[in-house]
């Protein structure tokens, strides 16, 4: 999950919160919350769902959830309470409004062509009816694809005969790869570029 309120980007898979680009300092357990809450919202989450979900089989003090909540407010300079809402008798709700972040877009470099990659899954081989369409006697039918999830690509070889490499490291499992690394598909080199795009930004609700 990638998401974006206001000034901030929750991204679950980096584990981090960040604001205009720099990362928020936010213990573990205060991620977990907020990832809880943004998933929930705008319906909120009950005390005794958030205590299973931060501590499974764990008795703690009533005290540490009101502590989450007081650091993610702090984190997220919501002095109001605008955004995370205490809800009298029940638990908290995340009340501001959210969007996927979807402020990159990849493509791939091909010699003088740029070609748009499209999220999921993008073939790459001789198949005609892939992505990236390379008529290389070396490259074979399916031989590789390039799968876009948020602001992740990951590259798999598919069985290939001559190989997929990033670099000069061979791809033998799918692999994270990131804005300007070069992709070999046999012998063809490409390179993966990173479109970044302004998306607006929403306020609390």
């Amino acid at each position: 999950m990638r998401i974006r309120f206001g000034a901030f980007v929750l991204d679950s898979s980096q584990r981090e919160l960040a604001r205009d680009g720099a990362a928020v300092p936010l213990s573990p357990k205060a991620l977990a919350m907020l990832e809880l809450l943004v998933e929930a919202a705008p319906a909120p989450v009950s005390k005794e769902t958030l205590y299973d979900r931060l501590w499974p089989a764990t008795f703690v003090e009533p005290g540490n959830l009101h502590n989450l909540a007081s650091e993610i407010r702090t984190a997220l300079d919501d002095r109001e309470h605008a955004i995370l809402r205490t809800v009298h008798r029940f638990g908290y709700a995340f009340n501001a409004a959210v969007v996927p972040d979807e402020n990159v877009r990849y493509s791939v470099l091909l010699g003088r062509e740029e070609i748009p990659l499209r999220a999921g899954a993008n073939g790459i081989g001789r198949d005609r009816a892939g992505t990236i369409v390379l008529g290389a006697p070396d490259v074979s039918r399916h031989h590789a694809r390039l799968l876009v999830q948020g602001s992740q690509v990951t590259l798999e070889d598919l069985r290939s005969k001559n190989g997929t490499f990033v670099g000069t490291t061979r791809v033998t499992t799918p692999v994270l790869v990131h804005d300007g690394d070069e992709i070999l598909i046999g012998k063809t080199s490409m390179r993966l570029h990173a479109i970044r795009q302004m998306v607006s930004t929403l306020t609390a609700v």
